[in-house]
């Protein structure tokens, strides 16, 4: 009897064993190559929205210049500009207050706008259409089309998301878990391009350890809608034909343990201490070439370790690491850049992997004179070349 029961808890250990290998998997990477573009004099990039996209003449960057402001298209070819597309602040063509764009076809631009719209640019700046977004269940006081919630488009439907609240000290859970966060608008449909707002839902118990940030990424593949919360470890899987969740799966980091809980209003840097001590995740990037997701994070820090202020540190964070998740979500592995690798925010899928930027201004190599990524490629993963 002793004989059997040792044997039962060897067999369990080496089970547990087994488990805890996996979910602590690291994913081993190369450096492929190098992107750097230099930049002309009156260019400065908005960081918070960079898209690639790919046509029948080659790869493109579009990227947002703040001095203008103006779209950028730069070919990953030669590494030069072959379009400036004027985003007009007076006039007949004038969009407002601008938070990020959409390239959705070769002569088509989605941009978000504040007060809440959102238009149809030609490549020449001019305005084809535009909606505004309303919701009577919750003041939409927020736009978006960054490289956190980017516009998601299928060539005739547009999903958008509205992450936020008017004010998140003051709500409940109640209220944070009842309010809609995707919106949809047909742009096929020339007669009727309202704001159709879908029943999906963050999960019941988003505070039931206090409360948190209900700030999200998200991401598309195919049919479904995959939310990443930042201050959660499950990703929310939405059904495009139904508008509804799917279900929930959990993807946590070996690096984040829990999350910075909110106590009353900031008082100072103490509020940016406390998310500088406590790590959450960030971009949500799909891979359709290797058909994975890459769910991006901030690991914990102690800031007075680095010289630098504690808003030096939440603006360009030391420690960036990535998830690699297969097309079921589930957790192929990880990495951490540590030393201020990488630049926040400033990361896209190409042809050639993952392009992740290096110019973190904390870095001795620091030069803005250029646009900088790195080229990264994952161990079993596929790549053409």
């Amino acid at each position: 009897m002793k004989i059997f029961i040792s044997i039962i808890v060897l067999l369990s250990l080496i089970g547990c064993s087994k488990k805890k290998s996996e979910n602590q998997n690291i994913v081993y990477y190369k450096k492929h190559g190098q992107l750097q573009i230099a930049v002309y004099e009156k260019f400065s990039q908005d960081r918070d929205r960079t898209q690639y996209f790919e046509t029948d003449s080659g790869e493109y960057l579009a990227v947002w210049n703040k001095i203008g402001p103006a779209i950028e298209i730069i070919s990953l070819q030669d590494k030069l500009s072959k379009a400036r597309i004027p985003i007009f602040k007076d006039g007949p063509d004038r969009v407002g207050v601008t938070n990020g764009f959409f390239i959705a076809s070769q002569d088509s631009i989605l941009l978000a706008s504040i007060p809440p719209t959102v238009f149809i640019l030609d490549f020449q700046g001019k305005v084809k259409s535009q909606t505004s977004i309303n919701n009577p269940e919750n003041v939409v006081n927020y736009l978006t089309s960054t490289n956190e919630t980017p516009f998601l488009f299928n060539g005739s439907t547009l999903y958008g998301a509205q992450p936020f609240f008017k004010n998140i000290y003051q709500i409940n859970e109640s209220e944070a878990s009842n309010s809609k966060l995707i919106y949809t608008i047909n742009l096929a449909n020339k007669t009727d391009q309202e704001a159709k707002w879908l029943p999906v839902y963050r999960p019941k118990d988003v505070w039931k350890d206090g409360k948190k940030s209900v700030d999200f990424t998200w991401a598309d593949r195919g049919d479904s809608i995959i939310i990443s919360p930042n201050t959660d470890h499950r990703l929310s899987v939405i059904s495009k034909e139904s508008g509804e969740l799917v279900e929930n799966i959990e993807a946590k980091s070996k690096s984040i343990d829990d999350f910075r809980i909110i106590n009353g209003y900031p008082v100072g840097d103490q509020a940016v201490i406390d998310n500088l001590t406590k790590g959450h995740y960030d971009l949500l990037l799909q891979d359709k070439y290797r058909d994975v997701f890459y769910r991006f994070y901030f690991v914990g820090i102690n800031w007075e370790e680095y010289g630098l202020s504690p808003m030096e540190l939440k603006t360009n964070p030391p420690k960036v690491g990535v998830m690699v998740l297969d097309k079921n979500l589930n957790i192929i592995g990880e990495h951490l850049f540590e030393n201020h690798e990488l630049e926040k925010w400033n990361y896209f899928v190409g042809r050639g992997g993952l392009y992740v930027s290096t110019n973190n201004p904390n870095r001795d190599d620091f030069d803005e004179n250029f646009l900088r990524y790195d080229i990264i490629r994952f161990e079993g993963l596929e790549y053409e070349d």
